[in-house]
């Protein structure tokens, strides 16, 4: 597969990650990952990232695109622009308007 043909795989524009991220601290993602985010802390996905996996973490915000879903152990906010798949689970869940959201919801 030509690095051209790569590219296209992740939408967005920016840095893209081909793997699975998994970070120690809270983290803030901005980049393009195609594979899944797993944070010990926080973790923030911004406008414009777009993961291809799950976003999982203490507590979760999504302001791009999580196309696997969102899994916390405490608070998800699904912001007004973001888009979620598959499912999302948190002890508490927001979704604000205008984000899209299509799945499983599972709070508590």
């Amino acid at each position: 597969m030509s690095r051209e043909e790569n590219s296209a795989e992740i939408p967005g524009k920016g840095l893209q990650i081909w793997g699975d991220v998994k970070f120690r601290e809270d983290a803030v993602v901005g980049a393009g990952v195609k594979g899944s985010v797993v944070g010990s802390g926080k973790v923030i996905v911004q406008d414009g990232a777009v993961i291809s996996g799950s976003v999982e973490g203490t507590d979760v915000r999504v302001e791009g695109e999580a196309q696997g879903g969102v899994v916390a152990q405490g608070q998800v906010w699904i912001g007004p622009k973001a888009k979620v798949k598959v499912r999302c689970s948190g002890r508490t869940v927001r979704i604000e308007p205008g984000a899209e959201f299509r799945g499983e919801l599972q709070v508590g």
